[in-house]
């Protein structure tokens, strides 16, 4: 056999925030802030520096430090002494010491912080309301550098619509240039360039940027597609053709189109990629044609036109390309370009009269537009709106957005401590990463420009921007909205409600005021016809604040007395219909039957709804009659398997106890749980904690079944080893086919994957691999495959959305088993995250666990399970604050685990567990009614003999009893059990039999009949499937019958020993017996062959073979249930529920509360002549 080598490992990798910050600054050099003094201004919210190696590609280019500063004697080549500076980027801690002396500085108004208005009034008017209506909300999308179909851009369209953005600002030409006119045709000077030259050249130079797998550019076509669906939901959409820099794709076309070196090219040795050259009259006249080709489209179809004019080539200056453009006025004669910035100036200005006379209003970015502050270069047309994203960093020293505003510019707030770059999407994932962004818009208003110096700076709106600096990351929709949405809220009063919010909070106020009190509807009807009148001017604010008092009026609404007890009734009948599950950790350490029998018995005595077995957890302590399985174009046999298995087992733990559980004690279990109304949940875990069945692959000849990353797992299944995978889908499609006629719920596992191999990383590691999307596919093929056997998936949470990341998608109708939100480095989805993508939990809370054996220090120890089943809420999932964070759950699970197979198992300390968690959790278990069934078993079952009033009283007692109260109401349990002794202490004999002459003495005797139990056996059904696999006419036992067990009550006359049924019970239900008849044809065998034997038809129903589908022939007990209380005269035909029957022959405990019940009332009205109905009660 192969010897096991790590295929895989990761020497180095950041997990958590404290990993990735001590890169960020191990690798990076302290920068200074350019800001002012906090007092007289504003402090400016600037970028700052990443770690070493982590990506430094910026919103719009890579930066550096200063290539040319102002020195005393020109420097033609950067000083490579100087710290290196990213673009845009400083330290962490330099932009949060900004945002802090921004927000001391700014007084900014926060919609939270307003005064709170009465329910019943209207909020007060902002004065400004208006005109802050009218400035623009405007969300940037960077499609290109990154492609976006029609259909994404129509999502973001609806979102910004509803949400109260007024534009889309469309960037098609960044980098990449992906947005093609039908006739691309150009004359530039004496030259012609066909439309398909230019189209394919384009085409080409995009590629090169980045050839994106889901598109390249939107045609004419879907581009009018997507101006008129703007329009039709009243969102303006403006257009970026960014040049003179961000062009690399143009660049590209024009050298394909024959233009020689349209690049720009620092002292001849270093080109730009993306720049340029300001003095190549060809590249700039093509240039000019292609936007002023653009700018004839858009006319008539947006009203701004944004021309770019950042970051002029970043990318071959370390970032300081204005300073070189500035540098011939300081040093003519030494290198730099001839007045440099003033053809820049002159090239910005032709490019705005371009869209001017297209009937736009032209807008740039804001760094290159007197760089430095410096006007002595030339005048910018001041119809350019200047869209402010940067106040600089050190070394790249802007204009500040006072100068610019003063010169007559337009100024759009598009503040960088907004951004958010695709990919990056949570804290310490890159620069301008989400949470860094959305901390950005917490802390800067739209109001608030950045380098301001101190002046309030005059705005028409502010963009919040996704950008593609990473082209191949991946759009989520869901964390662009987020963004959208929080940059509306922080600015609520400049945005319009959103309709479908206020529709919803409307939807849901309740419509049947008849439940409250008149008193408490005041303020709520006043709160809601508030609401119903907000409008189109109605801003978000105003809709924030209406919304909030009609909760607050609808949370103070108080229900009549009639419908609150109605309602309290409807919540705990709600609580006891929760699962209560105990679950039991079989596959690590071995459970025998009687083990297993008990904690049924502990279970159905406290309430407990199912049993929780992992029968599959390292080890694989359960096995099946047959184990064959059938995959990889192979055939295991069925003594191959167990004896792997037993072997697998063995290897992870020789439990002296026992190894295995046989199909048939299954069996007896499955049945006696039944019985006992406890409920079967079967779990085989995997793709980890396969121990066991990992050595069972390898003894059957399947290779290197381990994922192996740092270390070879002992645990764990290589997701990319398909035999291994194969096999462990048949293997678990086997026990499916089994537990699916025995439970509803089926556990396949997946958690924790490859701890042991790579310090408990698995899931981090499966991303780095991009094997995540494995462990997806596999994970979903196992829930497809539960359903299609009618079961319902189950696992635990672990491997799902790790990290609240949505980059694979799981099946929805997974029931999660919610246990841990993770620990440091261990970042599992949130119960948030995956109850708002439509999951349901079982509450498996790990704080209630229980290790066996240990205590004190020791992890899951009994003392703090026992603790915690008491501060820990029933519905609490991990993580969350209960009630505060209520999530849709189906119920709570109780674990006991074996991490440890050694250790004694102590059935009490489990059951104190068990105990603790029922008592603690009153009102979602039932109440002990052990106290009133013995009672019930005390009522006469001839009641004739007794006085009318007495009978009358103790029917009256019967027909009142409450079988469904929780333990949090014993005490109305114990007021009933004292009220039926009382009513059966209180019953007076009749002291007259049959009739006397008239001079007779009457004689004092009574016939006070006894009651006898008859024991009789019940039939079982035998149920037949067909099985093309097996030779026509072979039968093969699935699940043995068991014959039932029933009682018959019977009432013996003491004076003539008269005897009369009076009711009939079934204590055991019988089991069927499933056997499979074989369909297919064969040829007469050489030998003789025997046919299996099947039970004679005395002890079954006999059936004819249905040939399509399994079928019962008779079912002659009916389902029920152990907790419910029916009537069982012989003269009802009602069924009757299971009960023991003890060997004293006294009456069952259950079962006979609801006769007694009505015997007492026939009794009566023979008695009394009365016509009454009974009652029918549960």
């Amino acid at each position: 056999m192969k010897s096991h080598q790590p295929r895989y490992a990761i020497r180095k990798y950041a997990v958590g925030a404290a990993s990735v910050l001590i890169g960020f600054f191990a690798g990076a050099q302290v920068v200074a802030a350019d800001t002012t003094s906090v007092t007289d201004s504003p402090a400016t919210t600037v970028p700052t520096q990443p770690s070493e190696g982590e990506s430094t590609i910026s919103l719009k280019e890579e930066a550096s430090q200063p290539a040319v500063e102002k020195p005393t004697a020109p420097a033609p080549i950067v000083d490579q002494s100087q710290p290196a500076l990213p673009d845009r980027e400083l330290r962490v801690s330099d932009l949060d010491r900004l945002i802090r002396e921004e927000a001391s500085s700014v007084a900014e108004s926060d919609v939270a912080a307003q005064p709170a208005t009465a329910a019943t009034e209207t909020p007060a008017k902002d004065p400004d309301q208006e005109e802050k209506l009218a400035k623009k909300k405007i969300v940037s999308i960077d499609a290109g550098r990154k492609y976006f179909s029609p259909d994404q851009i129509k999502e973001i369209i609806d979102e910004a619509s509803k949400t109260g953005y007024t534009d889309l600002h469309l960037l098609v030409g960044n980098d990449g240039l992906r947005f093609v006119l039908d006739d691309m045709s150009l004359k530039v000077g004496d030259t012609s360039y066909s439309s398909q030259a230019v189209t394919d050249a384009v085409e080409k130079g995009t590629k090169a940027y980045y050839d994106d797998p889901n598109g390249t550019a939107l045609t004419q076509a879907q581009m009018d597609d997507i101006l008129a669906y703007a329009k039709s939901k009243k969102v303006g959409v403006i257009p970026t053709i960014n040049s003179p820099g961000h062009m690399d794709a143009i660049l590209t076309a024009m050298e394909q189109l024959g233009i020689e070196n349209p690049h720009f090219n620092y002292f001849g040795t270093k080109k730009s990629a993306r720049t340029v050259d300001l003095d190549n009259q060809k590249a700039l006249d093509f240039t000019k044609a292609l936007v002023d080709k653009y700018a004839a489209y858009f006319s008539g179809k947006a009203d701004i036109f944004n021309i770019g004019l950042d970051e002029y080539a970043n990318d071959a200056t370390d970032a300081h390309g204005w300073q070189v453009l500035q540098a011939s006025k300081h040093w003519p004669g030494e290198g730099y370009p001839e007045k440099g910035y003033e053809k820049f100036i002159q090239y910005a200005n032709d490019l705005a009269a371009i869209v001017k006379k297209h009937k736009m209003k032209p807008m740039a970015f804001n760094d290159g537009i007197y760089y430095n502050g410096d006007t002595s270069y030339g005048t910018f047309d001041k119809d350019i709106i200047v869209s402010y994203w940067t106040g600089g960093w050190n070394g790249y020293d802007v204009a500040s957005s006072k100068l610019l505003s003063e010169l007559g510019h337009q100024i759009l707030n598009t503040n960088d401590a907004w951004y958010y770059v695709l990919g990056r999407d949570k804290a310490g994932s890159g620069w301008y990463n989400l949470d860094q962004g959305l901390e950005g818009i917490s802390k800067s208003a739209i109001d608030v420009v950045q380098k301001n110096d101190g002046a309030k700076v005059p705005f028409i709106g502010g963009m919040v921007a996704a950008w593609a600096d990473t082209p191949s990351a991946t759009y989520k929709k869901d964390l662009l909205f987020k963004l959208m949405h929080a940059f509306a809220d922080k600015n609520a009063d400049y945005f319009v409600a959103d309709p479908e919010v206020v529709e919803k909070a409307l939807s849901e106020a309740p419509t049947d005021l008849d439940h409250y009190t008149p008193e408490s509807l005041v303020a709520f009807t006043a709160a809601k016809k508030a609401l119903e009148g907000a409008g189109a001017n109605t801003t978000r604010a105003e809709a924030k604040t209406l919304i909030d008092h009609l909760k607050a009026a609808q949370d103070a609404l108080v229900y009549t007395e009639s419908y609150a007890k109605e309602v309290a009734a409807k919540e705990a009948e709600e609580k006891l219909a929760m699962k209560k599950v105990i679950s039991i950790d079989a596959g690590r350490k071995y459970f025998s039957l009687d083990q297993l029998k008990r904690i049924v018995d502990k279970a159905s005595e406290l309430g407990y709804s199912d049993l929780h077995l992992l029968v599959g957890n390292d080890g694989m302590r359960f096995v099946l009659d047959d184990m064959t399985v059938e995959v990889n174009g192979k055939t295991y046999a069925s003594d191959d398997v167990k004896k792997a298995i037993l072997e697998g087992t063995k290897a992870y733990y020789d439990d002296p106890n026992g190894q295995v559980l046989t199909q048939a004690e299954m069996d007896e279990l499955h049945a006696y749980a039944t019985a006992k109304g406890i409920g079967l949940i079967a779990a085989v875990n995997s793709p980890g904690h396969m121990d066991a069945l990992l050595v069972a692959m390898e003894k059957l000849g399947i290779e290197n079944p381990q994922a192996s990353f740092d270390t070879v797992s002992k645990t764990t299944m290589d997701l990319t080893n398909e035999a291994a995978v194969n096999f462990t889908k048949a293997l678990i499609g086997k026990y499916m086919d089994y537990f699916k006629d025995k439970s509803k719920i089926f556990n396949y596992g997946t958690d924790e994957y490859a701890n042991d191999a790579t310090s408990a990383q698995g899931w981090y590691y499966l991303k780095w691999y991009d094997l995540y999307g494995k462990f997806a596919e596999y994970s979903n093929s196992l829930a497809a495959m539960a359903r299609e056997k009618g079961l319902q998936p189950m696992a635990f949470n672990d491997g799902f959305y790790y990290g609240d990341e949505d980059d694979v998608a799981f099946d929805k109708d997974v029931l999660i088993s919610y246990w841990s939100k993770g620990w440091w480095g261990y970042n599992l989805a949130s119960p948030q995250y995956l109850a708002d993508k439509g999951y349901k939990f079982l509450n498996t809370n790990g704080d209630w666990y229980y290790v066996l054996g240990h205590k004190g220090d020791q992890s899951y120890p009994l003392e703090k399970a026992i603790q915690n089943t008491e501060t820990v809420p029933f519905e609490q999932l991990a993580s969350t604050k209960y009630p505060d964070v209520k999530l849709p759950t189906s119920g709570s699970m109780l674990g006991i685990w074996a991490d440890e197979p050694a250790n004694e198992y102590k059935e009490e300390e489990v059951f104190q567990v068990m105990e603790a968690f029922a008592n603690h959790n009153k009102d979602y278990f039932k109440a002990d009614f052990t106290a009133l069934r013995k009672a019930v078993a005390t009522v006469p079952t001839d009641l004739a003999i007794y006085t009318p009033e007495s009978r009358a009283a103790l029917a009256k007692v019967l027909d009142n009893l409450n079988w469904n109260v929780s333990r949090a109401h014993q005490d109305q349990v114990d007021q009933e059990v004292a009220a039926l002794t009382q009513a059966l202490a209180g019953l007076k004999p009749i002291t007259q039999v049959g009739s006397l002459a008239e001079n007779d003495v009457k004689a004092l005797v009574e016939d006070k009949p006894s009651l006898e139990i008859v024991e009789k056996e019940l039939d079982f059904d035998l149920v037949e499937r067909t099985n093309p696999d097996l030779a026509k006419g072979e039968r093969r036992v699935i699940q043995a019958g068991v014959k039932g067990q029933g009682l018959e009550y019977v009432e013996v006359s003491t004076l003539d020993q008269s005897r009369k049924v009076i009711a009939t019970e079934v204590a055991t239900e019988p089991v069927a017996e499933i056997v499979e008849v074989g369909t297919r044809e064969v040829v007469i065998p050489t030998s003789p062959s025997v046919e299996a034997p099947v039970k004679p038809d005395v002890l079954v129903n006999k059936v004819v073979p249905d040939q399509s589908t399994p079928h019962v022939i008779a079912k002659d007990q009916p389902e029920v249930s152990e907790n419910t209380s029916t009537p069982i005269p012989a003269a009802v035909e009602e069924a009757v529920h299971p009960e023991t029957v003890n060997s004293d022959k006294k009456l069952p405990e259950t079962g006979v509360e609801s006769a007694l019940g009505l015997a007492l009332l026939g009794a009566i009205l023979g008695a009394a002549g009365m016509d009454l109905k009974n009652k029918k009660r549960d």
